[in-house]
C-alpha cells in the first residue's frame, strides 16, 4: 500500500525544484520588456495581451495603403542612459534628433524641429513654421471660447440645422 505522505511529499519536491513563473499582464512595451527581463532571470512567463497584437502603442496601420504610426513615433531623450535608444541603434535604425534637447512637443522649439515628408525628404523649415503658428493659433482661439463640451449627437444635429436637413 503507497503511502500518501509520500506523494505529497514527491509533488512538493517537484514543485520547489521547478523554475518560480509570473504572469505579465499587457503586451505594450513595458510587458514586453518586463517578460523579457523575467525569462533572463530563468522565470516561467505567460503574457496576457488583450488585443489581437502586442505592441500597445507602437503600431503601423497599413489599411490606408500607406504606413501611419498611431502611436509612440518619438523617441524623447535620445541618449547613451535611455535603453530604447541602443536597442535602436543594435537594430540599426534611424534616429533624427528633433531639437536640441529633444523635448519639441514640450517646449514646442519650432525653429529646430525637422520633420519628413513621407519620402523621407525634409520639409521646408518655413512651412512647418507656418503650420506650427497656425495650429497654435487655432488652439488659443479654441481655449478662449468659455463654451460647455457638446457631444457628437448635439454636434450633428447643429450641421443637419444649418443644411436645413
Amino acid at each position: 500500500m503507497k503511502s500518501t505522505n509520500t506523494s505529497f511529499y514527491q509533488k512538493t519536491e517537484a514543485r520547489q525544484s521547478r523554475s518560480p513563473s509570473a504572469i505579465v499582464i499587457g503586451g505594450g512595451f513595458a510587458g514586453i520588456a518586463a517578460a523579457h527581463a523575467l525569462k533572463n532571470a530563468a522565470f516561467q512567463v505567460v503574457l496576457l495581451e488583450s488585443r489581437d497584437r502586442i505592441g500597445g502603442r507602437v503600431h503601423t496601420n497599413y489599411s490606408f495603403g500607406f504606413p501611419v504610426d498611431m502611436g509612440a513615433a518619438w523617441l524623447h531623450g535620445v541618449c547613451n542612459e535611455n535603453p530604447l535608444a541602443s536597442w535602436i541603434g543594435r537594430l540599426g535604425l534611424p534616429i533624427y534628433r528633433t531639437s536640441g534637447d529633444n523635448s519639441i512637443l514640450y517646449d514646442h522649439d519650432l525653429e529646430s524641429y525637422a520633420l519628413f515628408d513621407g519620402d523621407g525628404h525634409q520639409v521646408p523649415q518655413d512651412l512647418v513654421e507656418k503650420v506650427g503658428k497656425v495650429e497654435f493659433e487655432g488652439l488659443g482661439e479654441l481655449r478662449s471660447k468659455d463654451e460647455e463640451d457638446e457631444g457628437l449627437g448635439e454636434l450633428r444635429s447643429k450641421d443637419e440645422e444649418d443644411e436645413g436637413i
